[in-house]
């Protein structure tokens, strides 16, 4: 789902001077949307490797773009390119009722422990 995060009032990230240079804000975009992607490619990587070492090290680099991606986001929120609204209380409500009876369901216990009481 493309989202330009744009405000009542705010201008679309995409947006580049007559120049074409990209703004602050789309800049940080650019850099945030990197870096999502970057992080989920080493997650995936990491399920997919063959070696514990191999899985440590694409762990590591996701848990690093992952803290990166927090950072740039931070700083774009901060600055107001990147306008959060809250919740619903309702809305919260409702995802930790959905939530919870999910885990009721499968446990909270590592897996492992799961499939060994089996």
């Amino acid at each position: 789902m493309e989202n330009n995060y744009a405000g009542p009032g705010e201008q679309p990230f995409a947006q580049a001077d007559g120049a074409g240079r990209m703004s602050e804000a789309a800049v940080l975009r650019d850099c945030l949307d990197t870096l999502k992607y970057a992080s989920l490619c080493y997650l995936r990587a990491s399920h997919e490797a063959d070696s514990d070492g191999l899985r440590k090290t694409f762990d590591r680099l996701a848990v690093d773009k992952s803290e990166q991606k927090n950072a740039v986001f931070n700083m774009m929120h901060q600055a107001g390119h990147y306008v959060t609204w809250p919740a619903p209380p309702q809305n919260v409500a409702d995802l930790k009722h959905r939530v919870e009876a999910v885990l009721a369901r499968i446990g909270t216990g590592r897996a492992v422990d799961r499939e060994r009481d089996r």
